[in-house]
Parts: structure tokens; C-alpha cells; sequence
């Protein structure tokens, strides 16, 4: 939201036109409006409405109050570009006091995601900081907003939550109803029509001798009545009309004037002729502009005399109204407006107005005001200039991350202007939200077409990538298949880079029909050094899945550790995400378990932050894994059942029903087996007709027929997994295979066929020890335990099994196993494995749990991968208390300190009460997270000297780590090219880490004070030192990127402005160097004041 630019001209109050007479009349509307708690004006153009609110707060100057000014333009619509110009009316940047609200509202949890989420802070903000101030907030021209339901319910809703203080005015053409009948009977609400507003006759006299009529003429007052009925805009220019001399009074004795809009115009035409033909031609000019200050009348329309023309203009009385500010800025009123951009067409060729509306977006465009920019361009035509302006600013603001404020400006272009340009197009599908995914899917198609026809060869590519990452999240393999048979590589005339770039849809079109060596073949043959920066990513992550889907784990975990270290993306999370989340799927396969929960619980974190069901599905099915191998089996239901959940909204049907199956296997003995295999079997049928691809069938037919097996039916247990292993094996899918081999083994050994079972299982050995597999997408630990315990005692693969046993216990218990198996009679293994899992999870050890915490920025918390939304906490203090201890881990915080700290003022005895309810809610909170609050398995350690939360291995804190990074920094020395390379991947790591200075909004003493300080010092000088590294290496987009990200953090940092400025005169951009130091110029003298 922030991001949004603001436009200044909207939020000031216009000057009183020296026309205005106050009535009365207009008294008495004032004196009705000030006991209101809402003002709804509602009239047609040029009846008063501004200027009656306007002279309402002239009348108030004595007292002490504040008006917060909106106009909103027809751009506003857009709900992010309305809420930004809202709240900076309401709290504007240049105001101190409105510091701290402006603060709380940006930090508020997803108002940049979901921007109406800032109105309420607004109203709470307004009654703990600014309740005791008069305020008035006017939103002007409302009609131009009102079809927008949401902005609509925001007008309600202020009504309804803000203080008392608060008068909400609502001036608007259209009569709406724009609040509740409940809240008129409820509030204060005075209704204003054009009826309250019309003049009278002796009112009319009045305004007619105000405008410098010397003498009564009751005739003329009478016609001008009869004329405008009250119409103020008609009063003062059929006055105009009459002084102009161009009339006599018989003019008006037709009857035959009409409409009042007829009546302005034609009026406005005799007055218009009063004056000189130059000064007719610069009004009709400057009507091209919706408001325009001196600069933009020089530059856009180069009318250079602008003072002299407004002086003659003001002649006009109401119809151009006067916005002071930094720079004073004019508009017309809209009738006039309208009257004059007529004229233009009159006096100027279609194809000049089209130039100076294209010169009027290029400069708006220069200048951020992307409403402007917007309109202008619309009424240009598709010229190539434009189209050429258009494509560059998007592409821009694409990669640069400014994803919103793009967004805003593409709803304002023409439909048609983007719909014939595959790159505008592709910027829409882009930023459609998810929910929208066939409309999305679709535009991506046209994208496709569009691109061959004009033989953008990159553009197609850039739009296959965005639908074989749909594509995938569906596993939608047909519609792969369909994208990649279209795949332009083997056209002439382009580059041998685009070539191998375009051999990566050869890549998807192998993974779609599950040949997986012939996308591996395809894979090794791309030059990954040739593909551009941003197409590496997903070409490592469809190498990964092939690698994975036959089982060769280790080159898939290469690939997306590679993947990761892509700067690029390292700061655009969804990517971000979208890695972690592969290298948890071959960590998971691996059973290599270090790292795999904080990555697991970021993949969630991202999921949750961006809405990504892909990511949340996917990641709760791995954290089901983990559960599972922690042989915690109720909570993996629960997550697959989150799993299934997530994959039902992005309508992937396969995976939900994969889903299922695994829990049916994981909980087989809880229900009836038949009921389980009906369900079981409906689900496979599912997946089976969905060809998902990536070998989710082959490892369900195997999850199937581990079902049948232990639900007794081995008939049909024999038929799906010797099917898994058909299909499997066709397909080099080598560690399904190896599952598939083990659950067929723990079959033939159920029924007493250990001929077959042998067979199976010493296949299973040989190929799980040579691809060195310890998990399984299909697993099933009795089964796992029993085949390596009867490896271990036929000796195939000892090592290997051993190793399979030490993933999922303690040397101790591998050792207990392998020595009672040895002697046991084989009839007796299975039923032997059965009662020790049994037992050991009934005697399991204390729960294990996991606390990632980060304190850089908004302080967030996840348990078990788990986030605690701040909803979930009884008060902030008791967040803050949590977060404190966070900060000093590893220490006993004594609780006078903490006393003092939180309950500063307050006696002992009520410091302590409050400090101990704290302890009991946050207590409260960690134990439904699964977090150990008693014992010596408790997060937060209780001593006689106070409370500590221990450094050990079920604490990941991101200060610690940065800290850690930091130190292995100092360590560094050497200047070889390899110790750079790793210094610099530090540094990365140390920005990636850094969200924000230390705890956000948080001040609880000195201790935060000073460590935030010395954070931030050493991230400006890992900033710095990064920023030079890149200028040595000449990566100079990401050294120009680090330094403004130092400066925004600094802004008044010498330092850092300097390295900037050089690296901008380097390479040439001397106009950005000087508008750098201008402005920190301007910044440093303010700051000096």
C-alpha cells in the first residue's frame, strides 16, 4: 500500500471562489451540519457543493480543528489507490504527530497484500492518538467511486468506528444512498439535496450586485431564474453572458434555452468570445489537463504565461478553482472542463491532440502519477510510441518488484491496447490472483499466440514458464503436454542462447509422458551457463523432479541448493518458496532431517503470507511426513487432512486423493478395513483417470496395495503392487520402485511364501543400498522396520539396513533390534516388529518441538512449523514478553527487570501478579502449539532468578544466525577468489536474515534500543562491503539494489549516498545522481532544522 503513489493535488482543501456570496440560507445548511456525525451532499455540477463545505470551515477558523481533504479521480476506483490517498489525508507524512499512526497502519499484518485490512487500524488509531481533535474528513466527487462496492462499505464502516470527533462529509453528483437506512436512524446524518441548494430571487439580486452590477434589474433577476431555476453555475454565466454585452434581455424570453448542461455550454461559448483568440486556444489546451500547475502547462502544453491567463480566467468566477500548495495548481470546473475540451476539438487536429495526450503520459509517467499517465494514454491511440513507453515502464516495474503499483496502472489502459500486446498481457495474467486461474491459464494461451505471431520468441517463453508453474501446482500433465507440442525451437532466425533457453519446454513435454532418462538426456544437453538469470530457477527445479521421480536424490538436492543461491531470488519470496519446497521433497527422501524443519516451516510461512495453496499443500504433506517418522501418527493425519484441504482449492484433484490414500495407510487398523478399501479404491480410480505424472500413481497403486495387504485382502494387495512395480519399472522411477519391492516383500511373507518374499526384499535391499533411499514416498514404517531387521538377519545389505534403522531410532534401539532379530525365528518377525512399534510408541520419549523465531522486523514465532497468528495472543504485552526473552536466550532475565520493563511505575506486589498472568497466557499459548512449558522440556526455563529461554536445538533465531554468519565473516581473511566467493555468500545470507531493524514497533527498555542500533550497524556495513564486492564483480543492477535498500535503512548515511552516487556516475546515469543528492540534500537540511 505504501508503495502507492499519492497524488497531493487530491488532498488540498480549494480555495473559496471570490464569486461566493454566503446566503442565509447557506447559514442556516451550516448551522444544521454541526451537530452531524455524517454530511451526504448530493447535486448535480455547479451547484454549490464544494464551495458550501469549503465556506463551512472558513466559518469555523476560530476553533480549533482539522480538515482531511479527498477528491478522488475516476483512477481511484482501483480500492489500493483509494485507501493510499485516503490515509495520507487522514494522517499526513509531513505532520509529526500523525508519525506513529502512519507506523502502526504500515506494520499492520497484510496491508499490502490486502489493503482494506488498514481501515480499521485507521479507526483505532484515530481513537487512541487523535479522538480529542475535531476532525473532518471530506470525500469530494464521491460519485467518481461509488460503483466500487468495497469503497462504499469503507464510507459505512468509518461511520460506524470512528469517534465521536470524526464528521464524515460525502459530496457527490449522483444521489446514492450511500449509508444504511439502520445508521440514518442511528447516527446524526444531514441529507443535502440540489433543492437546499438552489437560489432564490432576492438571493440571486444579492449575487448579482456582489459581481458589480450597479443597479436592480428585477427582469433580469426574474429570467435568470426562470432560466437556471437556483442553478448557481447558470446564475453566474448567463451573468457573464448579459455583461459580456452580447445579450439583451429578449435573448432569454424563448423559453428554448433547455437542459442546463445546454444552457452552460452555450453561455460559456459567448463569454469564451469575450477574449482574444491566443487566450481561447491555451483555456482549450489546458482543458486537456485534469488539474495543472505552472510546470505542467510549460512542459506539456507550452503555454509559458500562465499567471496572466489565470488572472484573466479568474473573470470566470466558480468555474476554475484555485488548490494552494507547494506549487499552486488549477482545474477547472467539470462543466467547463467539458465545455472547453469541446472547443479543442474545434481548433485542433485529432492527430496534435493525440501528440501533447502522449507527451502528458510521458511526463506523468516520469513523475509516478500513474492515474494521469493512464488517462492520457488511453486517448493517444495505439501508436508505437506509446505501446513501445507502455511495454518498457511495465517491464521495469515487473523486475523491480513494484508488482503493485503496475497492477494499479494496468487496470487504467484501454482493453484493447492490452489485449493485442503479448507483454502487457502477460504482466495481467501475472498479477491476477490466484482464485482466477483458468482466467489466468487463458490469457496465458493468447499470450502464447500472440508472441508466435510476432515471433517474440522471449515473451513465449516467459509465458509457457508462468503456465508450466500452473501446470504443475494442478499436476495438469495433459495441459502440459498441449503447451509444450506448440514449442517454436526448431523456427530460424534467433539466437542459439533463445535456442537453448526454449529446449527447457522440450524438458516439460519428457516429464508430462514420465520419460524421465529422456528428460534427463534433454536436461544435461542445456548449457545452464547460456540461460538467462531469471529461467535458471525453473530450469533447476524441473532437473530436480526429474532427478527425484527416478530416484536420484542427491543431483536433485545439488540442483536446488544451485537454485538457491540464484540471488535474483533470493528477496521475492514465492520463488523463494517455491525452491525450499523441492529441496525439503528430496531432504524428506533422504531422511536428512537437520535443516528440514525450518525449511519446511518457511515453505508454510510463505504459503500462509501469499496465499499459495501450492505451497501450503505441499508443505503440510511434508510436515505429515515428519510427524509420521516421529511416530506421532494422529498429528500426520491431521496435517494431511491440511493438505488435502489446501490441494482441493487449487482443484488438484490427484494429489488430494494421495493424500488420502497415505492416511488410509498410516491409520489402517483404526477403522473397517472394507470401508477403507471402498474409499481407497475410489481414490485411485480418481488419480488414475487424473494422469498426474511425476510418479504419484505408481507410489499410490504401491500405498493401495499396502492397504489391501494389511486390511487382509491379499488378492487384490498382489494385483496394485505388482502393477506399481510394472509401471515403475518402465519408468526408471527407481526409488518408488525400491518401495514398491518392500511393501510386495512384507506380502509374500504375510501369506508364507517366503521364496517370493526373499526375492522382493533382496531386490529392495540392493537397490535402496545403491541409491542410498531411507524414506519413501509410500512408507510405512512396520514394513520398513520388518524388511530391514530381515535384511539384517539374511545379511543382504547389512550396512545399509542398519543405516535404514538408525533414520528413524537411537543407536541403542538399532543395536536392541538387530541383536533380538539375529536368532528369531522368521515366522515370528512379523508379529515380533508389530508389538515393538506398538510399545514404542506408547512409551515414547518427552514431545520434541521445534521453536523458529525471527525478531528482524515484525516479530513472528512458529512452532512445529506452525506460525501463532497474532490473533492468538490475550494482549501485545504478552507478545512482547515472549519476544524479550527471544531476545536475551541464552540468559536468566531477572523478574524485577522484567517488572520494570513491562509494568514500569507499578508496586511490587501488582508487577508481580501481572507478570505471572502474563507467564500463564504465554504459557497457554505454547502449550496448544505443542510447545513443552513444564519440566525440563520447557521452552521458557523458570528459576529462582528469573526466566530463560535456553540456546539449544529446538530454538532457530534468526539474530543468532546472522550473528553466527557475522562472526564466520571477521574470520575470513584471505583474499583468495574462493574465500570472496564465500564471503560474499555470507553477506547474502546476512541480508537475507536482516527483514527490518530489530523488532519493529517494540520498545521495552535499553537493551532493545542498543542491540537494534548495533544490528543495524553491522547490516549497513555487510551492505556496504556486498554493495563494493558487486561493483568489483560488475554485477552493478544488484550493487545499485543493496545500497538503496542501505539507504532507505540510513537514510542520512554520508556514506552509503556517496557509493551510490558514484556507482550512478559510472554508468553514465548522471540525471539519477542528481536527483539522488538533491534529495538528500533536501533530506539533510530538513533534518538540520
Amino acid at each position: 500500500m505504501n508503495s502507492t503513489p499519492v497524488l497531493k493535488s487530491k488532498l488540498i482543501m480549494p480555495e473559496l471562489s471570490q464569486s461566493f456570496l454566503l446566503t442565509e440560507r447557506l447559514k442556516k445548511l451550516h448551522t444544521n451540519m454541526e451537530p452531524c456525525r455524517a454530511v451526504t451532499i448530493c447535486a448535480p455540477a455547479g451547484y454549490g457543493k464544494t464551495s458550501l463545505v469549503v465556506s463551512y470551515y472558513n466559518a469555523l477558523q476560530a476553533l480549533s480543528f482539522r480538515v482531511c481533504w479527498y477528491r478522488p479521480d475516476p483512477e481511484d476506483k482501483n480500492l489500493s489507490v483509494f485507501i493510499a490517498h485516503l490515509l495520507e489525508a487522514i494522517f499526513p507524512p509531513e505532520a509529526p504527530e500523525f508519525a506513529a499512526s502512519r507506523k502502526a497502519i504500515s506494520n499492520h499484518a497484510d496491508t499490502q497484500l490486502h489493503p482494506r485490512n488498514a481501515i480499521p487500524v485507521i479507526c483505532r488509531e484515530m481513537w487512541a492518538h487523535h479522538s480529542h481533535t475535531r476532525t473532518y474528513i471530506v470525500l469530494d466527487d464521491f460519485q467518481n467511486v461509488a460503483q466500487v462496492q468495497d469503497i462504499c462499505d469503507i464510507a459505512r464502516y468509518l461511520l460506524d468506528n470512528l469517534p465521536p470527533s470524526c464528521t464524515l462529509f460525502i459530496l457527490s453528483r449522483a444521489n446514492l444512498n450511500v449509508f444504511t437506512e439502520k445508521q440514518k436512524l442511528e447516527k446524526k446524518i444531514l441529507e443535502i439535496d440540489s433543492e437546499d441548494l438552489s437560489f432564490g430571487n432576492a438571493e440571486i439580486e444579492d449575487l448579482l450586485f456582489s459581481m458589480g452590477q450597479a443597479a436592480v434589474d428585477r427582469k433580469l433577476t426574474d429570467i435568470i431564474e426562470k432560466s437556471t431555476e437556483g442553478w448557481i453555475a447558470g446564475i453566474i454565466i448567463l451573468y457573464q453572458a448579459v455583461k459580456s454585452k452580447r445579450f439583451n434581455n429578449a435573448s432569454f424570453e424563448t423559453g428554448k434555452l433547455g437542459h442546463e448542461d445546454a444552457l452552460f455550454r452555450y453561455m460559456s461559448l459567448e463569454v469564451l468570445k469575450s477574449v482574444d483568440e491566443d487566450t481561447q486556444n491555451s483555456l482549450a489546451l489546458l482543458a486537456l489537463l485534469q488539474e495543472f500547475s505552472e510546470t505542467e502547462a510549460s512542459e506539456i502544453l507550452e503555454i509559458n504565461d500562465i499567471t496572466s491567463l489565470i488572472r484573466q480566467c479568474m473573470g470566470f468566477g466558480m468555474f476554475i478553482q484555485r488548490i494552494p500548495g507547494t506549487a499552486v495548481v488549477y482545474r477547472f470546473h467539470s462543466l467547463f472542463r467539458e465545455f472547453l475540451l469541446n472547443t479543442l476539438k474545434d481548433r485542433y487536429p485529432e492527430e496534435q491532440i493525440a501528440r501533447l495526450h502522449l507527451k502528458a503520459a510521458e511526463y506523468y509517467m516520469r513523475h509516478a502519477a500513474y492515474g494521469r499517465f493512464g488517462e492520457h494514454l488511453a486517448k493517444c491511440g495505439n501508436s508505437a510510441t506509446a505501446m513501445d513507453m507502455v511495454t518498457k515502464a511495465g517491464f521495469n516495474k515487473f523486475m523491480i518488484g513494484e508488482t503493485g503499483q503496475l497492477k494499479d496502472w494496468l487496470d487504467l489502459l484501454p482493453e484493447d491496447m492490452i489485449m493485442d500486446n503479448p507483454i502487457l498481457l502477460l504482466f495481467k495474467a501475472q498479477l491476477m490472483p490466484n482464485s482466477r486461474q483458468p482466467e489466468i491459464v487463458d490469457t496465458l494461451k493468447k499470450v502464447l499466440k500472440l508472441s508466435l505471431k510476432d515471433n517474440n520468441l522471449a515473451i513465449y517463453y516467459d509465458a509457457a514458464s508462468v503456465l508450466i508453474y500452473i501446470y504443475m501446482c494442478g499436476n495438469n500433465m495433459k495441459g502440459l503436454l498441449e503447451m509444450s507440442e506448440g514449442n517454436p525451437k526448431n523456427l530460424q532466425n534467433f539466437s542459439p542462447s533463445l535456442r537453448n533457453t526454449l529446449a527447457i519446454i522440450d524438458m516439460v513435454r519428457s516429464i508430462a509422458k514420465e520419460r524421465f532418462s529422456e528428460a534427463e538426456e534433454q536436461s544435461e544437453s542445456i548449457q545452464y551457463d547460456l540461460l538467462p538469470e531469471d529461467n535458471k530457477w525453473l530450469y533447476l527445479i524441473l532437473s530436480c523432479i526429474t532427478y527425484y521421480c527416478m530416484g536420484k536424490i542427491d543431483q536433485g538436492e545439488r540442483c536446488m541448493k544451485a537454485a538457491l543461491k540464484l540471488y535474483s531470488f533470493k528477496n521475492i519470496e514465492p520463488s523463494k518458496g517455491f525452491i525450499l519446497l523441492f529441496l525439503s521433497m528430496v531432504l524428506t527422501l533422504k531422511n536428512e532431517r537437520e535443516y528440514l524443519d525450518s525449511h519446511i516451516a518457511e515453505v508454510l510461512s510463505i504459503g500462509e503470507k501469499y496465499d499459495y495453496d501450492y505451497l501450503s499443500a505441499h508443505g503440510m504433506r511434508l510436515a505429515a511426513f515428519e510427524k509420521y517418522l516421529a511416530f506421532n501418527v494422529s498429528a500426520s493425519a491431521e496435517m494431511l487432512d491440511h493438505a488435502v484441504f489446501h490441494f482441493l482449492r487449487i482443484n488438484n484433484m490427484a494429489m488430494a486423493a494421495a493424500c488420502r490414500l497415505l492416511r488410509c495407510l498410516w491409520t489402517v487398523g483404526s477403522s473397517s478395513p472394507a470401508l477403507i478399501l471402498e474409499d481407497a479404491r475410489k481414490d485411485i480410480a480418481l488419480i488414475s483417470k487424473s494422469c498426474p505424472g511425476m510418479m504419484i500413481y505408481e507410489s499410490s497403486l504401491s500405498i493401495l496395495g499396502a492397504i489391501a495387504r494389511e486390511s487382509g485382502d491379499y488378492p487384490l494387495a498382489e494385483n496394485f503392487l505388482l502393477e506399481s512395480i510394472k509401471e515403475a519399472t518402465a519408468k526408471n522411477g527407481y526409488q518408488v520402485l525400491c518401495g514398491s519391492y518392500f511393501h510386495t516383500a512384507r506380502l509374500y511373507f504375510s501369506v508364507d511364501d517366503a521364496e517370493q518374499g526373499h526375492h522382493y526384499l533382496k531386490q529392495a535391499m540392493e537397490l535402496g543400498a545403491a541409491g542410498k533411499y531411507f524414506m519413501f514416498w509410500d512408507i510405512h514404517i512396520p514394513t520398513l522396520v520388518e524388511m530391514a531387521l530381515r535384511g539384517i538377519r539374511c545379511d543382504y545389505c547389512t550396512e545399509y539396513a542398519i543405516e535404514l534403522l538408525n533414520r528413524f531410532y537411537d543407536i541403542s534401539t538399532v543395536n536392541y533390534l538387530s541383536e533380538r532379530v539375529k536368532n528369531m525365528d522368521e515366522s515370528r518377525i512379523t508379529a515380533f516388529v508389530d508389538n515393538f512399534i506398538s510399545a514404542y510408541k506408547a512409551d515414547k520419549p518427552e514431545q520434541l518441538y521445534f521453536v523458529k523465531a525471527s525478531l528482524f522486523g515484525k516479530p513472528e514465532i512458529f512452532i512445529n512449523g506452525i506460525k501463532i497468528p497474532d490473533t492468538e495472543w490475550k494482549t501485545k504485552k504478552v507478545k512482547g514478553f515472549l519476544e524479550y526473552l527471544l531476545l536475551g536466550s541464552g540468559n536468566t532475565i531477572s523478574k524485577e527487570a522484567l517488572a520494570e520493563i513491562f509494568w514500569p511505575g507499578t508496586d511490587s506486589k501488582s508487577s508481580v501478579a501481572s507478570q505471572r498472568t502474563a507467564l500463564y497466557y504465554l504459557r497457554k499459548i505454547l502449550s496448544e502449539y505443542s510447545a513443552g512449558v513444564t519440566g525440563n522440556n520447557a521452552f521458557i526455563y523458570e528459576t529462582p532468578e528469573g526466566l530463560q529461554i535456553r540456546k539449544n536445538d529446538a530454538l532457530e533465531l534468526d539474530i543468532h544466525e546472522f550473528l553466527c554468519l557475522y562472526e564466520e565473516f571477521s574470520t575470513l581473511k584471505n583474499h583468495t577468489s574462493q574465500m570472496e566467493q564465500e564471503q560474499t555468500e555470507i553477506l547474502e545470507r546476512m541480508l537475507d536474515l536482516y527483514k527490518g531493524d530489530l523488532m519493529e514497533n517494540s520498545d521495552y527498555g535499553d537493551l532493545v534500543f542498543h542491540e537494534r542500533e548495533r544490528f543495524k550497524s553491522i547490516f549497513m556495513e555487510a551492505c556496504q562491503k556486498l554493495g563494493s564486492t558487486y561493483v568489483k564483480r560488475r554485477e552493478l543492477r544488484q550493487a545499485e539494489e543493496i545500497l538503496r535498500r542501505a539507504l532507505r535503512a540510513e537514510p542520512y548515511n554520508e556514506n552509503v549516498c556517496l557509493e551510490l552516487l558514484k556507482l550512478y556516475m559510472s554508468q553514465g546515469r548522471r540525471n539519477k545522481a542528481i536527483k539522488l543528492y538533491y534529495s538528500f540534500k533536501k533530506s539533510m537540511e530538513q533534518e538540520l532544522i
